[in-house]
Order: structure tokens, then C-alpha cells, then sequence
């Protein structure tokens, strides 16, 4: 028996293949299957070229069970939504489609556990007492993404432009900035973000900028890393409140992974809040892949 579980974030998708014992066969890495970013036809044929790989690595095209785990999901996949991006992509009898952060739950292996990603993107969930998902968050890059590594980018820049517009302090991020753009004057910023127009990967890209700027002192990349980590405790907090306890926090996602003084500092933010808090172990479309497993022997 073969079972795919696949972590479809706001810039890449990671595809597990795994046996009955959860030993993993197989692992592909492709483009967005979000498809309120990408557009359906784009997601269905992202989520398919990746198919096409594993089919090509494996020989193996029909999987037992299939838990697709997607950024553009708030909860559970209803029949429309499932039929609209799978028909046609899987072969496979069981599948099911929630969020991102179901997944990173299920990645989690505790049961009272409150899993924050703060990637591209930021969100968090958790169990209420009744053992239903209850997410915060998650209302994308316009509405929201606090602490998340586009909110500290885009902050960032916009600091580093008025360092060099000499309309806001001094920092390292007007230099970095320079950097970043491969330019030499504020002036040929213009160009370099709008001809053409940087998406929103190639803007959270500057936020290991701002951590570089923060590790070496500089006093508004420290603030702007302290802001956004706020941000993200209230989001959190307002998560708890919502939880029979205290409960574990698991941190997942690129700025926790490379960030160390948000994470300190986050990890000290909601420390009387929960019973411990760390990087989560296992990654989440581990979690997926549990989850297509359970769907086959749930039916």
C-alpha cells in the first residue's frame, strides 16, 4: 500500500510518498497548488507535473490513500471544493483536502497542541475542547499574515527605503537593501521592484535581510523582528482562549527555522501561555501522510 501526503504552501508544494509503515519511498518539491494565488488551471496542472514525477521515479501512479494539505484551505474541503481540484489529477478512492495547518497538527503527534507557522505566510490552530480544528489567522499578505517572513520583508524594505531616503533613521536595512536589488542608487529601486513587479516570494526573501540587520545591532531591524513577533503572540493568545489548557506550542515555517531572535523572542512572549514550546519535529506533510493513511482505514 502507498500513501501521498502532500504540504501545498503559499510558494512550493512537498509531495511524500510513503509505505503502509510510514517509510518514506519517495519525495517531490514543485511549484504553488494554492489555487486562489495560482489560479485553478495552474494549481491542477502544478499539482500534476509533480504526479508525473513521482510516477516517473516510482512507477507508482495510484495511491491508497491521498491527504492534500493546502494554504488556500481554512478547514476540511467540502465536496465542491474537493471535486474541483482533484477530479481528474488523483487516482486514488480515498482522498481528502484540508488546511495547511490540519496537516501540521496531525505532524504533531500531541494531543492538546497548538501548531504557529510563520513561512511566506503566518497562521496558527489548534483543538477546542470538542477536538474541532479552531484556526486564527491566515487572511493572506492584504488582510494579514502577521509574522510572517512577507510582513518582516515588506516592513524591511519599506524602513530601508527611508534610511536612504533620509525620512526615517539610520539603518543597515538601506544598505542590505541595495544589496538585495542588485542596484547601486535609491533611485533605481523603482525599477528594480515594479519592471516588472516583484510577487510577494521575492519580497519575503529580504526578511533573512532584516535578521542579518538584527543580529549585527541595528535597532530597526531588532524592532520591526520584535513588532511582527508580537503580532503573532495576539493571534496565538486569542487561539488559547479558545482551548480546554494550557496547551503545547509547536513552531513551524522559514522564519522560525532561520530567525533565531524572533523565535527567542517569541518563545519568551508566550511562555506562561503554554506547557512547553518548540520547532516542530516532524514536518508537516508527515502529517499528511498520517492522515492518508488514516483515511483509508477511517472508511
Amino acid at each position: 500500500m502507498y500513501f501521498l501526503g502532500i504540504d501545498g504552501g503559499g510558494t512550493k508544494t512537498t509531495c511524500l510518498v510513503c509505505d503502509e509503515k510510514l517509510n518514506e519511498v519517495c519525495r517531490v518539491v514543485g511549484s504553488s497548488i494554492n489555487y486562489y494565488s495560482e489560479g485553478l488551471p495552474k494549481a491542477r496542472q502544478n499539482m500534476k507535473d509533480m504526479l508525473l514525477e513521482i510516477e516517473k521515479l516510482t512507477g507508482i501512479s495510484h495511491f491508497d490513500g491521498v491527504c492534500v494539505g493546502s494554504s488556500a484551505l481554512f478547514s476540511r474541503a467540502d465536496e465542491k471544493q474537493l471535486h474541483d481540484f482533484c477530479d481528474g489529477v488523483f487516482s486514488s478512492d480515498n482522498i481528502i483536502m484540508d488546511s495547511d495547518l490540519f496537516i501540521a497538527l496531525k505532524a504533531s503527534e500531541k494531543k492538546n497542541v497548538l501548531v504557529a507557522i510563520a513561512g511566506t505566510g503566518s497562521m496558527v490552530a489548534g483543538f477546542n475542547e470538542n477536538r474541532e480544528v479552531v484556526t486564527k489567522g491566515g487572511f493572506g499578505y492584504i488582510l494579514g499574515d502577521e509574522g510572517s517572513g512577507y510582513r518582516i520583508a515588506l516592513d524591511g524594505i519599506r524602513e530601508g527605503v527611508r534610511s536612504l531616503d533620509n525620512t526615517g533613521e539610520k539603518s543597515l536595512l538601506g544598505e542590505y537593501l541595495l544589496e538585495f536589488s542588485n542596484v547601486k542608487t535609491k533611485e533605481e529601486l523603482v525599477d528594480a521592484f515594479y519592471s516588472p513587479e516583484k510577487d510577494r516570494k521575492a519580497i519575503a526573501a529580504f526578511a533573512s535581510f532584516v535578521s542579518k540587520a538584527a543580529e549585527n545591532g541595528d535597532k530597526v531591524a531588532l524592532s520591526i523582528l520584535y513588532n511582527q513577533a508580537e503580532f503573532l503572540y495576539s493571534t496565538v493568545s486569542a487561539l488559547i482562549k479558545e482551548m480546554p489548557e494550557k496547551p503545547h506550542i509547536a513552531l513551524f515555517g522559514g522564519v522560525f527555522q532561520h530567525c533565531e531572535i524572533f523565535t527567542a523572542y517569541f518563545k519568551n512572549l508566550v511562555k506562561d501561555s503554554c506547557s512547553g514550546c518548540e520547532r516542530l519535529a516532524k514536518e508537516p506533510v508527515y502529517g499528511a501522510v498520517v492522515a492518508a493513511k488514516e483515511s483509508v482505514y477511517d472508511n
